[in-house]
């Protein structure tokens, strides 16, 4: 691990309780706008995982939708109140780049959780889901748009800066392409929370070829 990476991880163990504080639930528009546009491809009773998991509250709102779900991040405080919230489904301690669940996917939820990598650890990680992914599986990924590499202060941690990298509409579709991904949908939303990062929020489905 990186000290981008590594960096990242301190970051979210630090604001882990913040963090569950103020997103415990899926009720904003510009959230259920994302996740809904990305069900809409994933069939009802299918297994998902949801990686870079954080505190397990989209893994929740997605078994309440009738999915089967299990989850994994690197911030083992966020795990901890995971689990602690959400006893029924299963969370692990892992590094999505190299994660392998418990059976393979019909879909994959990235959700806010890759911008944290170098492209080459974001590509790796798409390579990594490519070997659990079913064929004609769906990947939902939401990324920060723009272009390049910045540091920028971490909302709920004054003073401390976090990596991320940002892309462009074309250059992140090029890159799912590229991996054997179909691009089936695409969203784009500006930052409405005030602890968000401001960056617009773009999501990309891609289909499995």
């Amino acid at each position: 691990m990186d000290e981008k990476n590594k960096n990242a991880v301190e970051i979210y163990d630090e604001i882990a309780e913040d963090y569950a504080k103020n997103y415990d639930s899926i009720d904003g528009e510009e959230d259920l706008i994302f996740l809904n546009t990305f069900l809409s491809h994933v069939p009802r009773g299918s297994y998902l995982v949801d990686i870079g998991c954080g505190t397990g509250f989209s893994a929740e709102w997605l078994v309440q939708k009738g999915m089967k779900v299990e989850g994994c991040d690197l911030s083992s405080r966020m795990i901890g109140i995971a689990k602690k919230n959400y006893p029924a489904i299963r969370f692990s301690i892992a590094d999505m780049r190299i994660f392998k669940p418990l059976q393979d996917a019909d879909a994959v939820w990235a959700g806010y959780s890759m911008f944290h990598f170098d492209q080459i650890d974001f590509e790796q990680t798409i390579e990594n889901i490519k070997i659990w992914l079913k064929s004609g599986g769906i990947l939902g990924l939401v990324m920060q748009e723009g272009e390049g590499k910045v540091d920028v202060p971490e909302p709920f941690l004054p003073g401390r800066n976090i990596y991320i990298h940002l892309y462009a509409e074309d250059e992140l579709k090029k890159i799912v392409a590229r991996h054997g991904f179909e691009i089936v949908d695409f969203k784009r939303r500006s930052a409405q929370h005030p602890n968000e990062f401001t960056y617009n929020k773009i999501l990309l489905v891609g289909k499995l070829k």
